[in-house]
Order: C-alpha cells, then sequence, then structure tokens
C-alpha cells in the first residue's frame, strides 16, 4: 500500500478588497457562493466602464483598504481618509475582460477621491452579488455553475494558491540575475502554503481540511495563473519594476498555455461553501499527474 501524500499547511491567507490595491492579511477565511466574502467585491471603472488595475495604474499598489462596517475604510499616500459606505448607488454595467458583470456606483465622494488619486476620472462600484460570474467552463469542467466556482470582480477564479517555496526557488534565481528578492504580495495570493516543494502547487488536485467542519472545506486546483505586469509592481512604492517577468519566463513558460508564464494556480471551491480557512490549518492534498 502507497504511504499517503504528507500533508501542508496554511502560512497565510490574504483577500483585496478593492481587485488592484492592496490586500489584508486574515487570520480566517468565509465563503459565500461566489468565493471569499472579502474578496474583490469593489472595483474601479473608467469613463467608459472599463475596469482599472495595476497593468495600466501601478500605484493603486498602496491604496489600502480595510473592511468598516459593511463597507470600507481606504488610506493612500498624499490623500485624505475616504470612507465607502457599501450600500445603494446607482447600477452600471462593466466587465471584466470577456465577462460582463455589474456594479453600483458608490458616489461622487468616493469618485472624487479615487479620480484625485490616479490622475483621471473614475469610479468606484461594488459587485452586484444577484449576478454572479461563471469562472472558465474550459478549466472548472463539470464545476462550472455551482456555489463556488462563481466569482466576483477577480481575474476570473475565486482563488489563487501559491506555495512559499516557490517564491524561494524564484528569489533564488533572481539573486542569480542581480535582482532583489520579490515579496509575495507581488502575486496577490488568497492561500499561501507551506510544506509542499517549489511548485508542488503545480501538480495538486485537491485540498481539504483536515479536522475541519463536516463536510470540509476542500478546495480544487484548476488552472495554472498566467502573469501579466503586476508582479513587477512593487506594493511598497506603487512603481514599476521590471525583471521579474523575465526571469520567469526563462523556467515558467508553459507550452500548454501557448508558451505563457505562470505563478501560482487559480482554484474553485468544491465542498464547504459554509466552512472556512484559517491560517495554520492543516491541509490533506491530493495530486494529479497529467
Amino acid at each position: 500500500m502507497s504511504a499517503l501524500p504528507p500533508p501542508c499547511r496554511i502560512a497565510a491567507l490574504y483577500v483585496y478588497p478593492i481587485k488592484s490595491c492592496a490586500g489584508i492579511a486574515v487570520d480566517t477565511m468565509r465563503f459565500d457562493a461566489l468565493g471569499p466574502l472579502e474578496d474583490r467585491r469593489w472595483m474601479l471603472v473608467d469613463d467608459r466602464d472599463e475596469f482599472v488595475t495595476q497593468r495600466d495604474t501601478p500605484r493603486l499598489a498602496m491604496v489600502r483598504p480595510s473592511r468598516l462596517d459593511g463597507g470600507l475604510r481606504v488610506l493612500a499616500p498624499g490623500m485624505p481618509a475616504l470612507t465607502v459606505a457599501g450600500t445603494g448607488g446607482a447600477r452600471r454595467t462593466t466587465r471584466v475582460w470577456d465577462d460582463r458583470c455589474a456594479g453600483f456606483d458608490e458616489g461622487t465622494e468616493a469618485r472624487a477621491w479615487f479620480s484625485e488619486y490616479v490622475g483621471r476620472p473614475v469610479r468606484l462600484l461594488r459587485f452586484d452579488a444577484s449576478a454572479p460570474r461563471e469562472a472558465s467552463r474550459n478549466w472548472v469542467g463539470s464545476d462550472a455553475g455551482q456555489p463556488g466556482a462563481l466569482t466576483r470582480f477577480s481575474d476570473g477564479f475565486p482563488l489563487l494558491v501559491v506555495s512559499g517555496a516557490s517564491l524561494a526557488a524564484l528569489n533564488g534565481r533572481l539573486a542569480q540575475a542581480g535582482l532583489p528578492a520579490a515579496q509575495m504580495q507581488r502575486f496577490r495570493p488568497n492561500v499561501v502554503l507551506e510544506g509542499l516543494d517549489a511548485f508542488g502547487e503545480d501538480m495538486l488536485d485537491t485540498l481539504a481540511v483536515e479536522g475541519g467542519s463536516d463536510p470540509a472545506t476542500v478546495l480544487r486546483i484548476v488552472k495554472p495563473c498566467t502573469r501579466c505586469t503586476v508582479p513587477e509592481v512593487d506594493p511598497l512604492t506603487g512603481r514599476h519594476e521590471p525583471g521579474i517577468l523575465q526571469v520567469l519566463s526563462g523556467f515558467r513558460s508553459d507550452p500548454k498555455l501557448g508558451g505563457a508564464v505562470t505563478f501560482g494556480q487559480n482554484a474553485i471551491l468544491v465542498d464547504g461553501i459554509d466552512g472556512l480557512l484559517r491560517a495554520g490549518d492543516t491541509l490533506l492534498p491530493s495530486y494529479r499527474w497529467d
């Protein structure tokens, strides 16, 4: 009889209340059908209702939100604190990549604050949960459209899983190239694992919380995370600093994805929608070998 694969552990959990703004480290992550409750509930759009991210506005990395009575308190360098109610607002249609979706305009004060900070007209929208987005049917298969395989304003999937050993391996290569180490925050994970080999997340099939709720919270890994320029934005300065993608492309180009650079794995929730994840939880992995 073969031995069971060794467990791993949740080293850290993060949520990102506003898409492309700073994340928040949390001890506990709760879910609803659309993923982590606190994640990507808000998003900035321009005057054409197109979404705005660090790809074109890297200084968003320095916008620091925190939850406040169902809404948000938002801080940024050189700006007064902003309070966002998180209720009401006119409904506006927008999109994330090829997906049409909708949100509620958080009003004139938020519009003026963010427009001043980014230097062009933008609005802050709160996701309309009555019209959830489906994670890609091409990747989630039979779970398509099911609770846990839906999302809000994320790029495409409700969760991103990264191993700390993978970052350590990348930082070793960055050092060889004469570049500074990268912080995990550049890669914007929701779940950071320890106890896996470098890039061990690439071979994961599922992760189940050991001794958790009944049914146990179970994540299913569904797609490698392809990388754009966001990891090259320093989260402390909001400046674009090239180099990381070039190093990654030397050993993380995936031929199954047309040579796209990948780092981390997208995931969905396949059991335990009413459960939770805690920093320090032991996870029981299963693997695929395709």
